[in-house]
């Protein structure tokens, strides 16, 4: 029912990397026997590979890798050693499957989904880089890839390929590398197992490097620095407002009265009304939420690097799916694991300003503009039969939606409210509505449940 306002899924999306072992080309010592007549073109191609191991004329694996020496692995090789590791097959994208162009994800509750992937794009990170106590020489990579819901992170230097699955924001190397969800390989071994596997070449060749990701650094925008913002500020939830609902950058063209509230919501149930079939928001998850809720909410998380995650959760759940237990489940690991994730906007000063005055609950037309409410104020203008489906569509910021609902007609209680309910298209109840003699408008959910009100 509820006008969404989402401009959307992590920092970059995650993944990680492993390799079941899968053969690839070459012939046996059998079927080169068999062929006598290209005998000269074998004795050509086993002089050409005399310094390989003995056992690559065996191994169909033991080809050629692209790696010409230790000392001039390129960052595409190193990940794609590390890639066939069997160790890791379970955290990240294997090697195997970016050469099979599927992997599996597994979500929240060991819900399985099969996945598309063409390339395995690295995007730098230039907050992740600014990294306190990283190992020397190491670049830090989001992945569009992840086996889980998290983000995977991996770094590279001339020694040692580095693996983070994180929820978190991370400041400081010496916090993350001892931990569980920090996987740590090194390169000169990688090489020693897999310098001559021909898989290495053609994993390297699917990975490729992509635009970085957003900097607090980039030019234009030293104001946007947000490593010296304070998060927990009106300044800042501003920021986040603004960037996640742009009508409101012309805020001063509007004539809606809004209040903003901010809340921590993690630990909090996505869908209250299925507390047993639903997720539980993880740390860091905020929600800002306007008064009347027709102005809308944003369910964000601040990734630490200039960019929030937004999350697609609706403000009301009207959708009576929400009460089957499967939806509800899937649905919310859906919207959990797959937020979008946006740059913050590079607002100005004076849109700064007038989004912050909604935390005061005014708003700097309401202050000036007096003829405003005179068109505009739901409570100038006596509540009639006529009028009902108007104040409750202003309410809601949009029209009813007579697709999904069926909405009953307007009656007044004896209190001299007015009201009236609506069902799905199966006849429930889905929730119902009360409009009092000024005008303002409360919404029900069909437990009778208050959900919101205003004008």
């Amino acid at each position: 029912m509820k006008k969404q306002f989402f401009m959307g899924l992590v920092l970059c999306s995650s993944l990680t990397l492993v390799g079941c072992s899968i053969n690839i080309g070459g012939n046996s010592d059998g079927e080169k026997s068999s062929n006598n007549d290209q005998k000269s073109e074998s004795t050509s191609k086993q002089s050409n590979n005399s310094s390989s191991n003995d056992q690559s004329s065996n191994n169909e694996d033991n080809n050629e890798s692209g790696i010409k020496n230790e000392s001039n692995i390129t960052e595409q090789q190193s990940i794609a050693m590390a890639m066939l590791e069997p160790n890791l097959e379970s955290k990240i994208v294997t090697g195997d499957e970016l050469l099979s162009g599927k992997y599996t994800q597994t979500f929240g509750a060991g819900k399985k989904q099969e996945q598309d992937i063409d390339t395995l794009e690295l995007s730098e990170s230039p907050q992740l880089n600014k990294m306190k106590n990283k190992p020397e020489g190491m670049k830090f990579y989001g992945l569009n890839a992840s086996k889980g819901s998290y983000a995977t992170i991996v770094g590279v230097n001339k020694k040692e390929v580095v693996y983070i699955m994180t929820q978190s924001v991370i400041n400081d190397y010496n916090d993350i590398k001892d931990s569980e969800t920090t996987k740590i390989l090194n390169i000169s071994d990688l090489y020693s197992k897999y310098k001559d596997n021909r898989k290495v070449a053609n994993v390297a060749n699917k990975i490729e490097f992509g635009d970085s990701m957003p900097s607090n650094d980039d030019e234009d925008s030293s104001d946007e620095d947000t490593s010296n913002l304070d998060t927990n500020s009106d300044e800042y939830y501003a920021k986040v407002w603004l960037t996640a609902l742009p009508s409101y950058r012309d805020s001063g063209d509007s004539d809606m009265s809004v209040e903003l509230e901010h809340h921590n919501i993690e630990g909090e149930y996505l869908n209250p009304y299925n507390e047993e079939n639903t997720v539980k928001y993880p740390q860091g998850i905020q929600r800002l939420a306007g008064t009347p809720t027709a102005a809308g909410h944003v369910i964000y998380k601040n990734n630490g690097d200039g960019t929030i995650s937004i999350y697609d959760v609706p403000s009301h759940f009207h959708d009576n799916r929400w009460f089957d237990d499967d939806y509800s489940q899937k649905k919310s690991e859906d919207i959990i694991n797959n937020p979008k994730v946006v740059k913050l906007y590079n607002a100005s000063e004076d849109e700064i300003d007038q989004t912050v005055e909604m935390f005061d609950g005014s708003n700097s037309e309401d202050d000036t503009d007096t003829e405003q409410s005179d068109d505009s104020d739901s409570s100038s203008e006596e509540v009639t039969r006529d009028n009902v489906i108007d104040k409750v569509e202003s309410y809601e910021g949009e029209t009813l939606d007579t697709d999904s609902y069926t909405f009953k007609e307007p009656e007044k209680t004896d209190e001299g409210k007015w009201g009236f309910s609506f069902e799905d298209k199966d006849g429930n109840l889905a929730g119902s509505y009360t409009i009092d003699e000024d005008g303002e408008v409360t919404e029900y959910d069909e437990d009778g449940e208050e959900v919101g009100s205003g004008y």
